[in-house]
């Protein structure tokens, strides 16, 4: 009887100890998240009102106008390249024109090619 009264109380109390770890472990993962969630609305409100944000979005917005300027100068110097192939005439006029060029123009069209 004596050891069967201390080996349910050992129980007991391991499982209360159990009990409390896990509850201490949940604890922790709800205030980590609450922490997070408020971390997330502190980055949100500074992506909004941050200058450099806006500086990144002007930047990224510039680079996308300047990427598709230079996607129809290349289709506009492709169309020329197969206007020189075609007439032989022209094809004096258009070397100077390329020797102009600068060297990322002229680059662009060695790669395209």
């Amino acid at each position: 009887g004596v050891l069967r009264g201390k080996t349910r109380e050992v129980s007991s109390l391991t499982l209360w100890r159990k009990r409390e770890a896990t509850v201490s472990t949940v604890d922790a993962v709800q205030l980590s998240i609450f922490e997070l969630r408020h971390k997330i609305t502190e980055l949100e409100a500074k992506l909004n009102t941050d200058n450099e944000g806006s500086e990144w979005k002007t930047r990224y917005e510039t680079q996308l106008e300047l990427n598709d300027q230079l996607e129809k100068q290349i289709v506009y110097l492709k169309e020329k390249m197969e206007k020189i192939r075609g007439n032989s005439s022209d094809r004096l006029s258009s070397i100077r024109v390329y020797e102009r060029m600068p060297v990322v123009s002229r680059n662009m069209i060695k790669h395209k090619e």
